[in-house]
């Protein structure tokens, strides 16, 4: 399923970031923005509520699951969610995802994994129409997740090397890239501009 026929029908658009970037929080005011333009908006992310991301984040919370078991689990629980996003999808939503198919590649390529072979997992879910990187300094994130329960992903190291994927990534792509240490208002103002543009000349 390609980002054109997608585009025709529903609109998915990613935020990435490492943790504490704020993809949850501008999502949401995102969505809020759309559905006062009188879009139709569902937010996701990941892991999902389904009974394979209740087992990743039991995964995550032990701290010793390989890799790649973890990249195949998300890769499974993102399926699984897109066979229940299809009838939203196809009556012209805008799918808002919090976290997809990047932060699978950036994340568990910092733990040594093949870019390649994570992508290959995850060709049974479509590409993003539109992808935005919330980016922010690693020890901004932290600070801003210090009072939450601390993950296997929120050590400063690796989520540097995370951001430098990231990053990466996002030059080869061609995604837009928005600084997310910015005052939260300013950052909802850049990426409601980034987002109404693209809805102008694509829907």
């Amino acid at each position: 399923m390609h980002s054109l026929t997608m585009r025709k029908r529903g609109v998915l658009i990613a935020l990435e970031g490492i943790d504490g970037a704020g993809k949850t929080t501008h999502a949401l005011l995102l969505a809020e923005w759309l559905k006062g333009k009188g879009y139709k908006v569902i937010v996701t992310s990941e892991p999902t509520e389904s009974s394979i991301g209740k087992l990743i984040r039991t995964k995550l919370a032990e701290k010793a699951s390989h890799p790649a078991v973890m990249t195949l689990l998300f890769a499974a629980d993102r399926v699984d969610h897109f066979e229940k996003l299809k009838p939203f999808i196809k009556n012209g939503a805008i799918i808002i995802l919090d976290r997809y198919t990047e932060s699978s590649i950036c994340y568990q390529a910092a733990e040594g994994l093949n870019m390649e072979w994570i992508e290959t997992v995850n060709k049974w879910v479509p590409k993003p129409d539109l992808t935005v990187l919330l980016d922010v300094d690693v020890r901004i994130a932290l600070q801003r997740i210090k009072e939450k329960k601390r993950e296997k992903y929120e050590e400063q190291e690796f989520l540097a090397l995370v951001r430098k994927n990231y990053l990466k990534r996002a030059e080869e792509k061609g995604y837009l890239i928005i600084d997310s240490s910015l005052p939260l208002k300013e950052v909802q103002e850049k990426l409601r501009k980034v987002v109404a543009s693209f809805l102008e000349k694509n829907v």
